[in-house]
């Protein structure tokens, strides 16, 4: 019978287990460390973005100095707004519908006024939240000689818009002009 050669290199399987055991160690450890920089980037841009919501959500008008140059958006609930072209300027009444629209008011619906053509643009409260209808229209440049409140409640509206002759002179439009130009 012939006997197994036997070779030069000994297996130890002591050696060979504590190799493992350390690329084990190793690689759990840069899997600890990478896990720990996930973390610390997600916090990061975690914050990054929430600070980022908070500067849009507050953001204002300061440019030229001038402060509230813009109408305000509505944080507490939507304003349901109705405007009345009482100017004969149908685009005109158009672009009050979209900047009221950005600020965040609900323009429930655009129409000319029944009325007819009106010399000075003025507001009208519908819903007995007259502070808010006098807000708007110092954001837009009404005097406050120009709100008037008429409650309706079948309008299901809060505040009407009605846009005068004297509509390119209000703030807003000047403000808005003034973008659209630079």
């Amino acid at each position: 019978m012939k006997q197994a050669e036997h070779s030069d290199t000994t297996v130890h399987p002591d050696v060979e287990s504590s190799a493992l055991s350390k690329r084990i160690r190793k690689s759990h450890r840069l899997t600890t460390l990478q896990v720990k920089f996930i973390k610390s980037a997600l916090i990061v841009l975690s914050v990054a973005f929430f600070m980022t919501i908070y500067i849009l959500a507050n953001k204002t008008n300061h440019a030229n100095g001038e402060e509230g140059g813009y109408i305000p958006v509505v944080n507490s609930r939507s304003f349901e707004v109705e405007v009345l072209d009482g100017a004969g300027n149908m685009k005109a009444a158009q672009q009050m519908t979209n900047l009221l629209r950005v600020r965040g008011y609900d323009v429930v619906e655009m129409k000319r006024n029944n009325e007819g053509i009106e010399e000075h643009t003025f507001i009208i409260d519908r819903s007995g939240n007259l502070d808010a209808a006098k807000k708007l229209a110092t954001v837009l440049g009404v005097h406050q000689d120009k709100v008037f409140q008429k409650i309706d409640r079948t309008l299901y509206l809060d505040i009407t818009v009605v846009m005068g002759k004297d509509y390119s002179q209000l703030k807003a439009f000047q403000s808005s002009t003034e973008r659209n130009i630079h």
